[in-house]
């Protein structure tokens, strides 16, 4: 096994485009570490992540986060800090929301919008029109998570973009240590 295995850096099969298999990679690890990093690195990761995007894509973010959270977990500007803890506080309050709000296309708040012409084609273009697969390269190549990797080789995120990967069931003390991390209150 190589070092690049053992950092979580699977190769998915060739199958198709290989844009469009590199994204869905990056989003695999995105999924996988927003469910076993630590609060502290998933913080750092993002504020590392969203300080790459253009002020459009950040005002984009800004107005998405603002329209989706409750009041008091809403940003207060779109500073790299201030949309890192807004989008770790929408993931605590129901896993997979920030996932879900950076898949969206198109910009600000638009719900039922035209994607471009083009994306209903090849899966080259599956993220081209959200902000998911930029934020979720950046957010995997974070220095803050590379150890929280580690374990992406035998997780069902990895196997869900090579289905030939061995897909290890998690021990009892998995989803109890991934509850205390994030809460700190020990699972049962």
């Amino acid at each position: 096994m190589g070092i690049g295995d053992r950092l979580g850096k699977v190769r998915p099969r060739k199958h198709g485009d290989d844009a469009s298999d590199g994204q869905a990679l990056d989003v695999a690890r995105y999924a996988f570490l927003l469910r076993v990093a630590s609060s502290d690195a998933l913080r750092q990761a993002h504020r590392e992540a969203f300080a790459t995007l253009s002020s459009e894509q950040s005002q984009a973010l800004f107005l998405r986060l603002d329209h989706d959270l409750p009041e008091g977990l809403r940003p207060p500007t779109a500073e790299p800090a201030d949309l890192a803890q807004a989008a770790f506080s929408a993931e605590l309050l129901d896993h997979g929301h920030l996932v879900r709000i950076l898949r969206r296309p198109g910009q600000g708040v638009t719900e039922g919008h035209a994607v471009g012409s083009g994306a209903a084609g090849g899966g080259a273009l599956l993220y081209a029109h959200s902000l998911l697969a930029s934020v979720a390269a950046a957010v995997a190549g974070s220095p803050a998570v590379t150890e929280w990797l580690a374990g992406f080789a035998n997780s069902p995120e990895a196997a869900q973009v090579d289905p030939s990967l061995f897909v290890r069931s998690p021990g009892a003390g998995t989803y109890g240590s991934t509850l205390a991390r994030h809460t700190g209150v020990a699972g049962h």
